[in-house]
């Protein structure tokens, strides 16, 4: 995925590690056993949790997130694999699972729920699986969305994104980072945005127990119309 290879270099930047998203993390997975970050990036949360006491293993997708990690992580566990390759992976495995960044729209809609299935398998029973990705149910009325700039000033960077051809279960998503000289790289990916109500209602019929629907990290409640964030957690059933 050279889209994201492309600016691995620079996601630390972009996307900086965040005290408050290892909280919640914290919070929510099972105190002990291996954990699952699916599409890791860099490998920071992966790092962290190990530094809790669990066994975290980090996969992507793309190589240069996962060379990123290996340099930044030496210590740590990381594979280049995608969500397609979670079926590789051993049943009741994992105490916990996330994948945060809202890595989870890459996927087709038509893969969803074999996905799911798998998480469900690789999950001991009881086991926490986290997932965050934009509040897409207001935008899917809109033909297209610009985010405002992430400005970085001390690196002097320009972050722009956007949202366009946006449509049900397809949108393309737009990415520049631009320095004093100019672009430093361009990239567009599809994504398969789903509507909140989506997301629960395929959880609930695979059998997994929700346990909290929040607009961000702090834990604050979701609400379809206002918040930019939907985190879920849920539970495998026992």
């Amino acid at each position: 995925m050279a889209f994201y290879t492309d600016f691995a270099g620079h996601y630390e930047k972009i996307f900086p590690y965040r005290k408050g998203v290892l909280a919640f993390l914290d919070d929510h997975l099972p105190a002990r056993g291996r954990v699952l970050d699916i599409g890791c990036g860099t490998g920071r949360y992966c790092s962290a949790l190990d530094a809790t006491g669990r066994r975290a293993l980090g996969i992507d997708l793309d190589p240069g997130m996962i060379g990123e990690a290996e340099r930044l992580h030496p210590e740590g566990e990381f594979h280049l694999m995608g969500m397609d390759d979670v079926s590789r992976l051993p049943s009741s495995s994992f105490s916990g699972v996330f994948c945060i960044g809202n890595v989870l729209p890459h996927l087709p809609a038509a893969s969803l729920k074999g996905f799911l299935v798998e998480i469900a398998r690789i999950l001991e029973p009881g086991g926490a699986w986290i997932v965050q990705t934009v509040n897409f149910d207001r935008l899917l009325d809109r033909g297209v969305f610009e985010f405002p700039d992430m400005v970085m000033k001390k690196e002097r960077l320009i972050f722009s994104r956007s949202y366009r051809e946006i449509c049900q279960d397809h949108l393309e998503f737009h990415t520049r980072l631009a320095g004093p000289s100019g672009a430093i790289f361009t990239g567009v990916v599809s994504l398969h945005p789903r509507m909140s109500g989506d997301y629960t209602v395929l959880h609930r019929d695979l059998g997994f127990s929700p346990a909290g629907h929040f607009a961000d990290y702090t834990g604050r409640g979701f609400d379809p119309a206002e918040s930019s964030g939907s985190v879920f957690v849920f539970n495998k059933s026992a």
